[in-house]
């Protein structure tokens, strides 16, 4: 993720008492953001596909109540 510019290693840091220096910290980038949006909207879009298939079933219902 570092290598594709999705996240990038922070400066900031906690509490120095609270933090251990060999730990690293990092940050999402304005990349990462849209690499996950897309990636959320690529999820909604299957989801959406698989319901209209009649795929996926409903979480209210069971495979006993007759979907199958």
């Amino acid at each position: 993720m570092l290598a594709a510019g999705l996240v990038e290693e922070s400066d900031e840091r906690p509490d120095a008492t609270l933090d251990d220096q060999r730990r690293r910290y990092y940050s999402i980038t304005e990349l990462g953001r849209r690499v996950v949006r897309a990636e959320a909207q690529r999820l909604v879009n299957a989801v959406a596909a698989a319901k209209a298939k009649r795929i996926l079933v409903h979480p209210m219902h069971s495979v006993a109540e007759g979907e199958s």
